[in-house]
């Protein structure tokens, strides 16, 4: 073999993998609908990394900004704080039961991350609800780490979902960003 010949297989395959690189997480979106779409928990629960969901639900629900949309500053009474302790203490437990398995599934199926009717019922159930298709979604990547997807069909501060590498193939969805208030 020439080293022209192995120089043009080495591109070749360097650019194969760069592509399959660069569409892992559209497959790991994929496979997450394919699961959603069967209903399968534990399928889905492979490309979730579920305390991760939780400690950034726990993150937006109960900082300063999202309290009063005043942002950091706001907050330094006695009142302020006694509020965010008790949002935490609420906020604790209802993060716990909601970011399942069903729950962030029917959050997937809705489109946009956060606590709706419909995310409780299928919490409660444990069953995704029957017959909804995950939309289709809008990709980006936010570096080399991570990915930002959300239902297309809606703006950005509706929220958005997180996918973080875990390894050079594998994403798990890990975050959420939750609609911002306006």
């Amino acid at each position: 073999m020439t080293l022209k010949k192995l120089a043009a297989a080495a591109a070749v395959l360097g650019a194969l993998l760069a592509t399959a690189s660069y569409f892992s997480p559209h497959w790991t979106i994929y496979r997450m609908r394919a699961a959603i779409e069967k209903r399968d928990t534990k399928a889905f629960s492979s490309y979730a990394d579920f305390p991760s969901l939780r400690e950034s639900f726990r993150r937006q629900l109960t900082s300063p900004a999202a309290d009063s949309g005043k942002g950091p500053e706001a907050g330094n009474g006695l009142l302020d704080r006694l509020g965010k302790e008790i949002t935490g203490l609420v906020a604790g437990p209802m993060i716990d039961t909601i970011v399942r398995p069903a729950g962030v599934m029917e959050m997937l199926n809705i489109g946009i991350p956060g606590i709706s009717r419909q995310v409780v019922q299928s919490t409660i159930t444990q069953v995704p609800a029957a017959g909804e298709t995950m939309p289709e979604m809008s990709i980006a990547y936010d570096g080399w780490n991570r990915v930002v997807f959300r239902d297309a069909r809606v703006p950005s501060h509706e929220g958005s979902f997180v996918l973080v590498r875990a390894g050079l193939w594998s994403w798990r969805l890990a975050e959420v960003e939750l609609p911002r208030q306006r």
